[in-house]
């Protein structure tokens, strides 16, 4: 057993070898792979729609190598034609590999009904720092590689510390855009100046990759943002159940403590803090589970009609955006078959293309699960989404779901405390929302 028997390579035992390349390459793997990761879950996906990507990034990468390779190096593979398919020889162009895996990815995410382009927004600098990382290996063999290794870390630093972050102008898809651009240019630059030996057929790639960056970049920037899919919160948003929510919890104290001690500073606590927490605060030393049970059973037991309204413009606004062809929604804690019989009763049913209670999906607010499940139910994914919703919660599972969150406020003590989670936009009266709508911008929480 040798280390570094020679500058290709790491360790030989007998006829086997360990290159250097070969360990920078899983290295650079890994690093893209945990980059992406992060990117995706602040847009709301999970580790399995990684996993999933990374199989046919994989595929996609190696496919697109290879193809890239051997039409630089057309005339050698034709005279033995077999050799195409030898893949021990190492002929891949990192060109192709991006090119290969931005292909699998526009597949991926046309199946998956998620945006392409804000998915590559995440992926694009992760190849850059994977053409960095895996090349490294090469480097070691050939003085002039560092440099090539140093055009694309530059690129990569200036895609990710300062493309990526939001500001003022920036548009989705700029990073898979200037991403193509800079790639390309990185690899005409290599050939010309002899910088790295894989890059010495090139030209004709790189031009048609560089030309097709900038049709990319001047379209997202011509194109206007499709119509999010808009979901709400049913109680403080559309309904107003502030009667009834004062009911109940009077009914609790009846029970368990004194009415009287039911003061008007805790009656604004109920509005500004998720039911569970209220419960925590107000009841020390009872269940607060199973006073949230108690209070929704009491809830259901009566009717309630004449303690229930819908806020201000609510039915105006909700019918206009369904005759405009908005697909609405409602995600709620509230069980289904309630949010179903309360939309009845006010002549709303009509207007949503999806009503969830927490009956029907998993992970309640603060976590996303609910909005992840109406984008999945309604097949437009939740790339382009807005939620709607008056509580702290609401505004956390629209952060944690990566889509566009505006706080509906009716209630001015409860402003302080949504200001400080930072929602995309707040609201006092729902007809704001049809000029919100107007905007041009993307419908997602791309400040992540």
């Amino acid at each position: 057993m040798r280390f570094f028997p020679d500058s290709y390579t790491f360790l030989s035992i007998g006829s086997f070898a360990l290159r250097w390349y070969a360990i920078t390459l899983i290295a650079g793997v890994i690093a893209a792979y945990l980059l992406t990761s992060k990117g995706m879950k602040s847009h709301g996906y999970d580790v399995d729609t990684v996993d999933e990507m990374l199989v046919l990034c994989m595929i996609g990468g190696v496919l697109g190598g290879r193809i890239f390779w051997v039409l630089e190096n057309l005339p050698e593979y034709l005279k033995y034609i077999p050799y195409i398919f030898a893949l021990s020889d190492g002929g891949f162009d990192i060109l192709g590999t991006i090119v290969g895996i931005s292909a699998m990815m526009f597949f991926y995410c046309t199946r998956r009904h998620m945006s392409t382009l804000r998915t590559m927004d995440v992926v694009m600098p992760s190849l850059l720092l994977f053409a960095v990382i895996a090349r490294f290996g090469r480097s070691f063999a050939d003085v002039a590689i560092w440099f090539a290794n140093g055009i694309d870390l530059i690129g990569f630093l200036v895609l990710y510390f300062f493309v990526r972050p939001y500001h003022e102008g920036r548009r989705r898809g700029d990073v898979a855009a200037i991403g193509f651009m800079f790639i390309a240019l990185s690899r005409l630059i290599c050939m010309v100046l002899r910088w790295d030996p894989t890059a010495k057929g090139v030209m004709i790639p790189a031009v048609c990759v560089e030309l097709f960056g900038i049709a990319l970049y001047y379209v997202v920037h011509k194109r206007r943002p499709t119509k999010p899919i808009v979901l709400f919160d049913l109680d403080g948003t559309i309904m107003d159940t502030r009667s009834m929510v004062i009911q109940c919890f009077k009914y609790l104290y009846m029970r368990y403590n004194d009415p009287l001690n039911f003061t008007k500073d805790k009656r604004n606590l109920v509005f500004r803090l998720p039911l569970k927490e209220a419960m925590e605060k107000l009841f020390p030393d009872q269940d607060a589970d199973q006073l949230c049970d108690e209070y929704r059973k009491y809830q259901s037991s009566f009717s309630w009609s004449d303690s229930v309204s819908l806020f201000p413009n609510v039915k105006t606004t909700l019918d206009e955006l369904w005759q405009n062809g908005y697909v609405l929604g409602i995600v709620s804690t509230r069980m289904t078959s309630s949010c179903e019989s309360w939309l009845r009763q006010l002549d709303l049913s009509h207007c949503f293309g999806t009503i969830l209670g927490r009956d029907l999906y998993t992970d309640l607010k603060p976590q996303p699960g609910g909005i992840l499940y109406a984008g999945r139910k309604l097949k437009r994914g939740h790339d382009s989404c807005v939620y709607v919703g008056d509580g702290l919660n609401d505004i956390r599972a629209a952060k944690a779901a990566g889509v566009y969150s505006v706080a509906f406020i009716s209630d001015p003590s409860k402003r302080e405390a949504i200001e400080e989670l930072n929602p995309n936009r707040i609201i006092t009266d729902m007809s704001e929302l049809k000029e919100l709508l107007n905007e041009n911008h993307e419908w997602a929480d791309e400040n992540c």
